[in-house]
C-alpha cells in the first residue's frame, strides 16, 4: 500500500484534531538582523613560522594578545554583545573545545550552542615578522654619536565571522599593516664616555601598543561591515498520522518542501494539574517523501514513550 492511501485511511480521523490544535504547514522565516549581534573572538590561528613571541607569558603571544585586545574593543560598540575572554577560556576548558581559529562546521554548532552565541570571530595570521632597526654611527677626533632606527613589525592578518549554526563566513576584515615598534634609540660618545637614549623595540610595552593598532583596525571594520544573508531559517510543523513499527507518516511532503534526511522533533501536549506542556518524546528523519506526505525513519526514543499517530512533528533547525 503507498504512503498516500495509507493516509488516505486515517487523515480523516486526525483532521478535526489538527484544526482543534491549530496544527499545519507553518514555515517561519528569519529576517536579517541589524544588530546587536552575540559574539565570542576566538584565539588566532598563527601560520607564520617566523612569528616572534615577546614577554614570558603566553598572553603575550600575537595569536592571544591580539584576540584578547580585539574583544575589549568591540564591547565598546553597541553593534555586539561579546563574550569575556575569562569566560571564554573557562568553558572551552571546561567542555573540552580548542580555542583554535580552524573551526569546523561541527565545532562552530557546539560553541554556539555552549557560549550561547550567534557568531564566532576566527583569525589566520600569515605574517607577523619584526626587523630589527638599522644602526649608524659617525665619529671623529673622538667624539661620536650613534642612532638607531626603530624596529618595524610587518603584519597580515585576516579575520572571518562565522555563523554558528553552519560555520558559513558572513563577514570579513583584514589588518595589512608595517608598525614602527618603540622609538629607536641614540647615544653619543665623548672621549670614551657614552650616553645613550636606547628604547628597546622588543619591550612588552611597545609591543602592546602594535597589538593595539591591530585590534583598533579589525574592530572599525566589523563595526560598519555588513554581514551577509544567510538562507531565511524554515521552520516546519505537522502531525503524525501513522505508525507502523519503526516508520511514521507525517502530512507534510514535496508541496511543503520537505525533502530527505530533514530531521523532525516528535512533541506531544501533556496536562500536567492545569498546566499544559510539550514533551519531546522522539526524533523521526526523512526517508521517502510524497506530494503531500512522507515516510520518516524512528531514529530516537525517550524513555517509556512511543510514537503516535496525532503526536506533533516540528523540524529542527
Amino acid at each position: 500500500m503507498s504512503i498516500v492511501k495509507k493516509l488516505s485511511l486515517v487523515v480523516s480521523c486526525f483532521l478535526f484534531c489538527a484544526l482543534l490544535l491549530g496544527v499545519g504547514v507553518r514555515a517561519q522565516e528569519a529576517g536579517a538582523q541589524d544588530g546587536p549581534f552575540s559574539i565570542a573572538v576566538l584565539d588566532f590561528e598563527d601560520q607564520d613560522e617566523n612569528s616572534r613571541r615577546y614577554g614570558s607569558s603566553d598572553s603575550t603571544e600575537p595569536s592571544k594578545a591580539i584576540p584578547a585586545v580585539l574583544t575589549t574593543e568591540l564591547v565598546k560598540s553597541d553593534r555586539f554583545t561579546v563574550i569575556e575572554r575569562s569566560q571564554l577560556e573557562s568553558v572551552l576548558k571546561e567542555q573540552q573545545l580548542g580555542a583554535s581559529g580552524a573551526v569546523t562546521a561541527e565545532t562552530a554548532a557546539r560553541l554556539g550552542q555552549v557560549l550561547g552565541v550567534e557568531y564566532l570571530v576566527v583569525g589566520n595570521i600569515t605574517e607577523f615578522t619584526v626587523e630589527e632597526g638599522k644602526s649608524k654611527s659617525f665619529s671623529l677626533f673622538g667624539m661620536g654619536s650613534s642612532s638607531t632606527a626603530p624596529s618595524v613589525a610587518r603584519v597580515s592578518i585576516e579575520v572571518k565571522v562565522l555563523d554558528t549554526e553552519s560555520a558559513r563566513i558572513v563577514a570579513t576584515a583584514s589588518c595589512r599593516k608595517t608598525l614602527e615598534i618603540g622609538k629607536g634609540g641614540g647615544g653619543v660618545d665623548i672621549l670614551g664616555v657614552r650616553t645613550s637614549t636606547q628604547d628597546s623595540g622588543s619591550s612588552d610595552a611597545a609591543m602592546a601598543n602594535v597589538y593595539y593598532a591591530i585590534a583598533s583596525d579589525l574592530a572599525k571594520q566589523l563595526e560598519t561591515v555588513k554581514f551577509k544573508s544567510l538562507p531565511a531559517k524554515v521552520k516546519y510543523t505537522g502531525f503524525v498520522a501513522y505508525v507502523e513499527g519503526d516508520k511514521a507518516y507525517i502530512n507534510l511532503g514535496a508541496k511543503q518542501g520537505i525533502t530527505p534526511k530533514l530531521v523532525f522533533n516528535v512533541r506531544r501536549d501533556l496536562q500536567k494539574g492545569t498546566i499544559k506542556i510539550k514533551k519531546t518524546v522522539a526524533e523521526i528523519q526523512v526517508l521517502n517523501v510524497d506530494e503531500e506526505s512522507s515516510e520518516c525513519q524512528i531514529i530516537k526514543v525517550e524513555a517509556e514513550d512511543k510514537v503516535q499517530a496525532g503526536d506533533l512533528v516540528e523540524s529542527k533547525f
